[in-house]
């Protein structure tokens, strides 16, 4: 997005050379001149810099007294309308990109305003907004994180529902968001037909390599699950997995638009399993709650809004499990936990880190479909 500039108020003005000419009487007080040798040291000292701040329109006055504490530490002394600017600068930065997307960062950058006048010209903020999507952020894990990304094995939970539904071959899979193939190849491999619906393009073709490589019947889809215009072949999976998905969500109305889009590919009794985070029963996230959840990777689902998510589609809640409790239970060791960053993530701790337990979890729901 193109930069936003605030010229802030600058520093009290100072004598003037022409002035001080007519001016006959001899200073020798030394607190008189200090002052006037630290009024021309601030004209030759420079600043500049930059804070990255997430969009969080919640954050709004914690980022604006931020800012006006760095000015005042500066010396420029801002305005009362000086700062109802700076405010409406920030809040329209981090409302649009909390808009655009939940990985966007506002860049306010200061500087001087004259570089030839130090700190006694001024100060000139910038604002701008760096909006990265959620495939953006996940194109450079394989360059900065090791293998495997997502754990070693696939879903003790999405085997076994797999393996009570009849044979292999005769239960079609939909995998959504299934990244690097963790549950698609193991499920391919058992003699499942799977689509694989990846987001992310590198992930999408490293999975699509495995599949060549091996000959598996994995049919590789990279696309957005969300998207409208994304449609999986109707009533055609006996089970639909989402695994690790909805945390990424940002808005109530895209769980049920997820929920519904399941409930066409699936025929009557076909089963969706899924993971979310789900707010214990006695806690009602706030909007700060929710935004920081938004942008951590954490997505919070309270169960009335899951249970207004499925209102009017044709599916039933078979269970409701920790995703923590059952995958230690039924990995095997060496495979627990999936990664270094899972247990952080999955109690909550990375949006709360606290060491009691937060008010959220992650959780597999398994739903039928009617």
């Amino acid at each position: 997005m193109p930069a936003d500039n605030l010229p802030v108020a600058q520093s009290p003005q100072t004598l003037s050379v022409s002035d001080s000419t007519n001016n006959k009487e001899l200073i020798t007080d030394p607190q008189s001149l200090k002052i006037a040798l630290a009024t021309k040291l601030k004209t030759m000292t420079g600043v500049h810099g930059e804070f990255l701040f997430p969009c969080v329109p919640s954050m709004l006055q914690e980022y604006l007294q931020t800012l006006v504490g760095l000015l005042n530490l500066l010396g420029q002394n801002p305005t009362p309308e000086h700062i109802d600017n700076l405010r409406q600068l920030i809040e329209k930065g981090i409302s649009e990109g909390f808009r655009l997307s939940s990985h966007a960062r506002l860049i306010v950058s200061y500087q001087l305003a004259e570089a030839n006048k130090g700190l006694a010209g001024g100060i000139t903020i910038n604002t701008k907004v760096h909006v990265e999507s959620l495939s953006d952020k996940y194109q450079t894990w394989p360059q900065t994180r090791p293998e495997p990304l997502f754990g070693s094995h696939p879903d003790a939970k999405v085997m076994a529902v797999a393996s009570q539904l009849g044979k292999p071959e005769n239960v079609p899979v939909l995998d959504v968001g299934a990244g690097t193939g963790r549950n698609s190849l193991p499920l391919a491999k058992l003699g499942h037909s799977v689509d694989a619906i990846e987001l992310t393009p590198i992930f999408a073709e490293k999975l699509t390599e495995a599949v060549k490589a091996e000959n598996l019947s994995i049919k590789v889809i990279q696309g957005d699950i969300l998207d409208p215009l994304l449609r999986m072949r109707a009533a055609n999976y006996k089970l639909a997995i989402a695994s690790e998905v909805l945390s990424h969500f940002r808005y109530s109305d895209q769980v049920r638009l997820f929920l519904a889009k399941m409930c066409d590919c699936l025929p009557s009794g076909g089963l969706l399993l899924f993971s979310a985070f789900l707010a214990v029963d006695n806690y009602q996230p706030d909007n700060f709650a929710r935004e920081m959840s938004d942008i951590s990777w954490c997505y919070i689902i309270t169960r009335d809004e899951l249970n207004s998510a499925m209102e009017g589609l044709p599916l039933e809640m078979i269970s409701d499990e920790s995703v923590i409790e059952y995958e230690q239970n039924h990995l095997p060791k060496e495979a627990w936990p999936p990664t270094g960053w899972f247990l952080s993530w999955a109690t909550g701790r990375d949006l709360f880190p606290i060491q009691q337990n937060p008010p959220m979890e992650l959780r597999w729901l398994l739903l039928k479909r009617r």
